[in-house]
């Protein structure tokens, strides 16, 4: 879920529209709560001009009612919202009081959603430092980096956006019109990195002229909110962001500009092929792994009526020591708190009986330092060759929730290589439902069937769909 907080109206003419509006694009709206009376002042109303060579605008605002929201209304509203389901973003923009605007980063955190603020429209001399322990992402332009850091419009923007990350901003993301963006954060290791993002090279429009650039940077904080919601990284968000800005600047006007679902092309699609109206049905959890073969494995097992969908991201986690179950269970937690959302994780384990149960779940370093042959010859000398393959899912639906196992083992022996030889050690198992096949010389569906990882995923997607009913 998604908790944005911009603008309220009170125009029963402008309220109906908007209604309209927001219900077709499945957006919850409560006019009882919403709707201001008329002593509040009128709804808000930008004023806009559009240089039609450029496709540059000047925005004018008069605030009206958006000035009445105040910090309770903002921690209310959240907390009603969060009893439906916890939100995975909070974005924020300027066009609120500060103090509101303020009030829902802070409650955001308070409900581990990924907290975002869009410093537009940030006015001169204004000053966040008290926000910045808030803000998980802060997304300003260049202009507004300038007003922020205090520029002299001679500082450079890469410069100015890591200063922030020393006062405290969690991570910094400059969008850059033409240029696309700017990503600067920290890593694990704590040395900051800078990647610039742009829309896909193969966006159907990207060579199109550009119209007007009304409304792109809402454009862009939806859709990166969107997409960080159903599970991509900021970097792929971003990416994706970027196309949906740039699609919006090649027609005229702000909402109507804005593509729906259904105009996205394949590079811009939602994980699963969700549609963003989709996205309140169907909740993404995050496989992770940086191996695309074992995604597209795990979602042929699951098959496609899942009740949520699946997305995946390579994560770093450290290598830890111990009993399978226990470390499956804390690199689920740690993994949670990464993403922030719904997670599942894969701790698979090759045991030889006659090592009992080496390598285990370090058969992915065995198998690097010795290959295929190695492992065999560890087996040198044993009379007893056979082993079992076992795989520990653990998922959990966000930091501080609690963790589910799922143990799937299948029994076999350990061969000399047979089969391809891409897909980690499959060439050197044989179970012993293959009929005198290894794991490589299987098709999907029959390695599927029989496998370790597709057992244990089995008892997860029972478990996922007991828990939706």
């Amino acid at each position: 879920m998604i908790c944005i907080f911009k603008i309220i109206g009170r125009s029963p003419k402008l309220l109906s529209s908007f209604l309209f509006t927001a219900g077709n694009a499945g957006v919850d709206f409560d006019e009882q709560e919403t709707v201001l009376s008329p002593d509040k002042g009128s709804s808000g109303v930008a004023a806009i001009t559009v240089d039609t060579e450029s496709g540059d605008n000047m925005i004018i605002v008069t605030p009206g009612t958006n000035f009445a929201l105040t910090p309770q209304d903002i921690r209310d509203s959240l907390k009603k919202a969060s009893e439906k389901a916890k939100p995975s973003v909070v974005l924020v923009q300027l066009e609120i009081k500060p103090e509101p605007a303020l009030e829902a980063l802070k409650v955001g955190k308070e409900l581990g959603a990924t907290t975002i603020l869009n410093t537009a429209p940030a006015p001169e001399g204004f000053s966040i430092e008290e926000w910045y322990p808030y803000i998980d992402i802060l997304i300003p332009n260049e202009t507004e980096l300038q007003k922020i850091c205090g520029g002299t419009g001679e500082d450079d923007e890469e410069s100015m956006a890591k200063s922030l990350l020393e006062k405290g901003v969690g991570k910094v993301l400059v969008t850059l019109g033409a240029r696309g963006a700017m990503i600067v954060e920290k890593d694990d290791s704590g040395e900051v990195k800078v990647t610039m993002v742009d829309a896909p090279d193969d966006l159907p429009c990207k060579k199109d002229p550009v119209e007007d650039t009304i409304g792109a940077g809402d454009a862009f904080c939806g859709a990166l909110s969107t997409y960080l919601s159903a599970g991509l990284s900021l970097e792929e968000s971003a990416n994706r962001a970027c196309g949906v800005a740039s699609m919006s600047v090649r027609k005229r006007g702000a909402q109507t500009s804005y593509p729906t679902g259904k105009d996205l092309p394949a590079c811009l699609q939602l994980p699963g092929g969700l549609q963003p109206s989709d996205s309140t049905q169907k909740q993404a959890i995050t496989f992770v792994t940086g191996n695309k073969k074992k995604l597209e494995e795990v979602e042929q097992i699951m098959g496609t009526d899942l009740p949520y969908t699946l997305t995946n991201r390579k994560i770093d986690l450290p290598e830890l020591q111990g009993d399978t179950i226990d470390i499956a269970k804390e690199k689920c937690k740690l993994a949670a708190q990464a993403v922030n959302g719904p997670v599942l994780t894969e701790d698979t384990s090759l045991c030889f009986n006659a090592l009992n149960g080496m390598p285990g779940p370090y058969i992915k370093w065995f198998l690097e330092s010795c290959g295929h042959d190695g492992l065999n010859s560890m087996l040198t000398g044993f009379d007893d060759k056979t082993a079992y393959a076992q795989t520990v899912t653990a998922f959990t639906m966000g930091p501080d929730e609690e963790v589910h196992v799922f143990d799937g083992r299948t029994n076999g022996k350990i061969v000399p290589p047979k089969g391809k030889l891409d897909f980690g050690w499959d060439p050197i198992f044989e179970p012993d439902e293959g009929k005198g096949k290894t794991y490589a010389e299987m098709e999907k569906e029959e390695k599927n069937a029989i496998s370790h990882r597709g057992r244990s995923f089995a008892k997860l997607k029972e478990f996922l769909y007991q828990s939706k009913k």
